[in-house]
């Protein structure tokens, strides 16, 4: 871990939010107000949480930071420094600190969503569904892991997988776009297009309809496809930081293909 630490330093990214978020950020402003209060370990992580709700996630690093090192077992640091870590593109900076989530607390169902969308990340998708499932054992009703479960059968391209967990996923909450989407994306995969474009009219226009088509490249392994069509759902959505995150992952996993192809010719 402390390898880790220190490597990570030189390639954290420059803050990225309005410097006076404090000044218009309510939320924000009584975070600060608490921990100015009462600096605790509780307090950081509170004031970390809420600089990642407006963006500005260099300052929440620092609070994370600051509270796994005022009480090592506090579970939610370890996981906001996880979390950052992904959505900054490093999955493998992230994933020891998944891992201190889940050995702070190990029946914590967002823990172990955390850890699995890293692993997803990292494209270990056994390994990431057996987080999810995990999670799920914990708190049934945890649809954000049920989502990512059917996001990770998607990505295995097991349409049939795919769609029984963004089902389930819809019967506990409805109104939840990203299982809608990759419900629909199931069933673009299996051919079923009267269906996907029915799934895809209750998306949100003209940036979802990227950030689909980006996630049908990523699971025909079209990589820099998949990132030029994430890139532009961010362009049409700037506030849609998890394109960003897919145009790094994609861009990555191009990478490694291309490394793999020059390797497997010098041989």
């Amino acid at each position: 871990m402390r390898a880790v630490r220190e490597a990570s330093l030189g390639v954290r990214p420059s803050a990225t939010g309005p410097l006076t978020a404090e000044s218009w950020s309510q939320d924000l402003a009584s975070a600060l107000s608490r921990h100015t209060a009462a600096p605790t370990s509780d307090s950081e992580i509170g004031l970390g949480q809420a600089y990642v709700r407006v963006g500005i996630l260099d300052k929440a690093y620092e609070h994370f930071a600051n509270a796994s090192r005022l009480d090592p077992r506090e579970a939610a640091a370890w996981d906001g420094l996880a979390r950052i870590w992904r959505d900054w593109g490093f999955p493998h900076f992230a994933l020891g600190h998944a891992y201190r989530a889940v050995s702070a607390a190990p029946l914590s169902s967002a823990v172990h969503n955390t850890l699995g969308t890293i692993l997803q990340a990292l494209g270990q998708g056994p390994e990431a569904r057996a987080q999810f499932a995990r999670a799920l054992e914990l708190d049934g009703a945890a649809v954000y892991a049920r989502n990512n479960l059917c996001y990770s059968w998607l990505m295995e391209g097991d349409t049939v997988a795919a769609s029984a967990e963004c089902e389930r996923a819809l019967a506990i909450e409805p109104g939840l776009i990203a299982a809608r989407n990759n419900l629909g994306l199931a069933a673009a995969m299996a051919g079923d297009m009267a269906r996907a474009a029915e799934m895809f009219r209750m998306g949100r226009g003209a940036a979802a309809a990227q950030y689909n088509v980006g996630i049908i490249h990523m699971a025909e392994h079209r990589y820099s496809e998949a990132a030029e069509a994430f890139d532009r759902a961010a362009d049409l959505e700037p506030s849609l930081a998890l394109a960003r995150s897919r145009a790094r992952q994609a861009r990555q996993h191009a990478a490694e293909a291309l490394e793999s192809e020059v390797s497997h010719e010098r041989r």
